[in-house]
């Protein structure tokens, strides 16, 4: 009996630690399992009571209502092979190829040739007798009630046939208006009644708004995608071939190809900028979209509705931006705009303004870019008086000149590799110095090389050779180059450069002043020593 009293209680606890360990973990599991759902389900009906996520998704939603009526989807077709339309490259490797398949699952079969025959000379173009083939697609937003509607010139530019797309599932056919390839702007017209046009935005965005972007990408039509305002302000350089007006918002929302041209809207539904571009390695969005802000876009657009072209402010100034280094070479310690060159007979010149200024204010505001300071001067009429500000020589100065219309074409600089030649060196001193900044070979730039150049002359050093990845290299300096200041001295031959450089600390920077084709520039040289 007493074998019983002992081994009993013994294996009663071993069968409650078997039962505890195989039934223990299934138990302990529930319990967590219980427990995990009772919070999710808590937290459920938190989110069911909680009123600001139920507005938040009716502003959404309304965003969405607002917007959609008065978005449209554009169809670009043309009779001559797509590849024939022109386009600058710039834009190109931007935006990737302009014709996406009719199906966003469908691949073109491309052999990367033009299948158009080729046109004789003095030959007619029967081209304009084939069937219109659709080519692109982008999106547009209809601008008033008489038919007007906005999109981007790189989505329209080349068409033979614009047919326009709205949300009810309606079809227009749309003429070109206007197109400006200074900004990427472009105005289409529909004809008929009943549409319904987007309210423009009375403020400016700011960072951290939150921004819609609509449109048709990949060809999913009327699709709308949400973010916010990254940055402002950005300068992209694929407009008009790197000389266009950029002012882009930055934003996070989805934008891809197709969604050109649609509108960029804040939580109130109104029209904040103009879906542009993105920055992507593969075509599609990497979160980085751009969009032109609407208080460039809407200027530009009255005046191609009002006369079918846009006009620009002009000062006839070639300007840069002003880094601290260059600033001290000037004994200037604060912000502004370096003016390079003027234009012969341009209104800067007739007001006084020389090479070298900084300019700082324009009519009373400072000015801190290059780019800000070409945006501001294209949106005066001509005619107009402007008060500028600027430090020359250790002083301020103001002066007052008169804005004239920005002509179709401005003269730019040569990039034609120059001639050697020449017996004039620099001494053994200064021809080190130059070739250490990068600057392998110079000489007297002379009537008989310009004459062969075909340029004008501009009296100086000419650079004849640049060793790439140098200094001189890294700012600009290239073979066609002509020195014609160092600091504040003018030079005219490779002599007056030895003595110019021979009087300075070449351990410092010094300031270059470059022509290329007649358009001069600074230039700071850092010599490693």
């Amino acid at each position: 009996m007493s074998r019983i009293r002992w081994y009993g209680p013994t294996v009663i606890l071993i069968l409650t630690i078997l039962i505890v360990m195989v039934m223990g973990p299934s138990i302990v599991q529930k319990i967590a399992w219980a427990q995990e759902s009772a919070k999710v389900q808590f937290v459920r009906d938190q989110a069911a009571a909680d009123p600001a996520l139920a507005k938040l998704s009716d502003a959404f939603r309304n965003v969405a209502k607002i917007v959609e009526p008065s978005v449209v989807a554009i169809q670009v077709s043309a009779k001559a092979s797509p590849r024939r339309i022109t386009e600058d490259d710039a834009m190109r490797r931007f935006f990737g190829p302009r014709g996406w398949p009719q199906s966003p699952f469908d691949l073109p079969q491309d052999d990367g040739e033009d299948q158009s025959p080729q046109q004789e000379p003095g030959t007619q173009d029967y081209n304009r007798y084939n069937v219109p083939r659709a080519y692109a697609n982008g999106s547009g937003w209809v601008y008033d009630e008489a038919g007007h509607i906005i999109t981007n010139r790189h989505v329209v530019n080349g068409a033979d046939v614009i047919t326009v797309r709205f949300n009810d599932g309606s079809e227009r056919t749309a003429k070109l208006v206007g197109e400006d390839d200074k900004t990427d702007i472009a105005v289409i017209k529909v004809d008929g009644a009943r549409l319904i046009p987007a309210q423009l935005a009375k403020e400016p965005v700011e960072q951290g708004d939150i921004v819609f972007a609509f449109g048709s990408p990949f060809r999913f039509e009327f699709s709308m995608s949400q973010g916010i305002v990254s940055a402002k302000g950005r300068q992209l350089h694929i407009v008009a071939d790197g000389r266009g007006y950029e002012n882009f918002i930055q934003t996070d929302a989805a934008i891809n190809p197709g969604n050109s041209g649609g509108p960029l809207t804040n939580i109130q539904g109104d029209v904040v900028g103009m879906n542009t571009a993105i920055a992507s390695r593969t075509g599609a969005n990497n979160g980085l979209g751009f969009a032109i802000p609407i208080e460039m876009v809407a200027p530009v657009v009255d005046q191609i509705i009002k006369t079918g072209k846009v006009t620009r402010g002009y000062l006839g100034i070639y300007i840069d931006d002003l880094d601290p280094k260059m600033a001290e070479s000037f004994g200037f310690k604060d912000h502004g705009v370096l003016v390079n060159s003027l234009i012969d007979g341009g209104p800067a010149e007739k007001a006084g303004i020389k090479s070298g200024d900084i300019i700082t204010k324009i009519d009373g505001k400072d000015v801190r870019a290059a780019e800000e300071l070409r945006r501001r001067v294209s949106n005066y009429e001509p005619g107009r008086k402007v008060d500028i500000e600027l430090f020359r020589a250790g002083k301020t100065q103001r002066m007052q000149a008169v804005v004239a219309e920005l002509p179709a074409s401005v003269q730019r600089a040569s990039t034609d590799s120059a001639d050697r030649g020449g017996e004039a060196k620099p001494s053994d001193k200064v021809m080190d110095y130059l070739r250490r900044a990068g600057i392998e070979n110079v000489t007297d730039f002379t009537a008989e090389l310009a004459q062969r150049r075909k340029v004008e002359l501009t009296p100086g050093v000419l650079v004849t050779q640049v060793r790439p990845g140098s200094d001189a290299a890294d700012k600009g300096i290239r073979p066609g180059s002509v020195i014609v200041e160092v600091m504040d001295t003018r030079i005219k031959t490779v002599d007056e450069l030895t003595t110019a450089l021979t009087s300075l600390d070449m351990s410092k920077p010094v300031r270059l002043s470059v022509s290329e084709g007649g358009v001069k520039r600074f230039v700071l040289l850092e010599v490693p020593q």
